[in-house]
């Protein structure tokens, strides 16, 4: 803007003072910083069963035929010997034995909680502000 000295720019106000007869509102930019929430990431709570070998010793007991022989006299057995031999019954014995069982039995072994906590940090926030500047340029002969 170019004022002319020559003609009047400046108006009087009712004390008698100069006042301008431009006049213009200078503007800023201000920044308004806030934070809000967005989606950063999905988690996800799986359960897997790992398997392993695990050796353990267990004592077993079986029956064993223990055959105890004793030498005989001539009298120690009446009839025994006396005639001819005859068909003698086999004697049958069942044996046993003991043999490891294995039993899996799940058992609750330990609670896992999942929580979520908010964490504040501080972030630097950079912005570009403008503002206006007013010059009065004058000609001057």
């Amino acid at each position: 803007m170019t004022i002319d000295p020559s003609t009047s720019a400046l108006g009087t106000d009712a004390a008698g003072m100069s006042s301008p007869a431009f006049e213009t509102v200078r503007s800023e930019e201000h920044a308004t910083v806030s934070a809000t929430w967005v989606p950063e990431s999905r988690v996800r709570l799986r359960r897997r069963i790992v398997t392993e070998n695990r050796e353990v010793t267990v004592s077993v007991r079986r029956e064993e035929l223990v055959i105890d022989r004793e030498p005989v006299g001539g009298d120690a057995v009446d009839g025994v010997l006396e005639g001819a031999p005859g068909p003698v019954e086999p004697l049958v014995l069942v044996l046993a034995e003991e043999v490891p069982v294995v039993n899996l039995v799940v058992q609750p072994y330990e609670q896992v909680t999942v929580s979520v906590e908010q964490v504040t940090v501080q972030q630097p926030v950079t912005a570009t502000l403008r503002s206006e500047q007013v010059r009065v340029e004058t000609d001057r002969h």
